[in-house]
This record gives structure tokens, C-alpha cells and sequence, in this order.
């Protein structure tokens, strides 16, 4: 395994400031420091502002974490906590 590896790309839909939107933030960027070791690279994407990028990645509803490399993607607020972990864990990069 290469120590310059770039990280593992994911995706994270949201519609502007709506209160799952917050939920989903929230509980996705405490997940991630549990898997620091996974060196996952986040971007945030507004569909309001970018609904291009929505479409290209056939995002329907949001919020939604999208794990490009694999074509996983998992809806909602990600609230429920092993199903997050789950797809983290579970994510592999390049």
C-alpha cells in the first residue's frame, strides 16, 4: 500500500441549509474520525448550486453519500449509525 496514496473520494449531496442537510453533516463528519486511517477525501455538493453534478451522478433525493470508486451510495440523514460505519468500512480505495 502506497503511504502518497490521495484518499478515498465521497460525495455528499445535500439541498442548501435544510435541517437534514445539518443532521447528515453532522453525523457523517463524526463517523469519519473514527476512519482516519481510511484518509477519505469529502466533498460537499449543493445541488441547489451545482444541479449538474446531481444529474451526472443520477442523485434523485438528498441527502445522499456517494462513494464514486465503488457506485455505493447510501440516502437519508445517516442517522442510523451502523449502516454508516457499515459503508465506510466497507469503501475501498484505488
Amino acid at each position: 500500500m502506497s503511504s502518497s496514496r490521495e484518499g478515498i473520494p465521497l460525495l455528499l449531496f445535500v439541498a442548501g441549509d435544510a435541517p437534514r442537510t445539518t443532521v447528515a453533516v453532522q453525523n457523517l463528519r463524526l463517523a469519519l474520525t473514527e476512519f482516519r486511517d481510511k484518509n477519505f477525501q469529502l466533498e460537499i455538493v449543493n445541488v441547489l448550486e451545482d444541479a449538474g453534478r446531481a444529474i451526472a451522478d443520477r442523485v434523485l433525493v438528498t441527502p445522499t453519500l456517494l462513494a464514486p470508486e465503488s457506485s455505493r451510495r447510501l440516502v437519508g440523514d445517516l442517522s442510523e449509525k451502523s449502516q454508516l460505519r457499515y459503508f465506510l468500512r466497507t469503501i475501498e480505495g484505488r
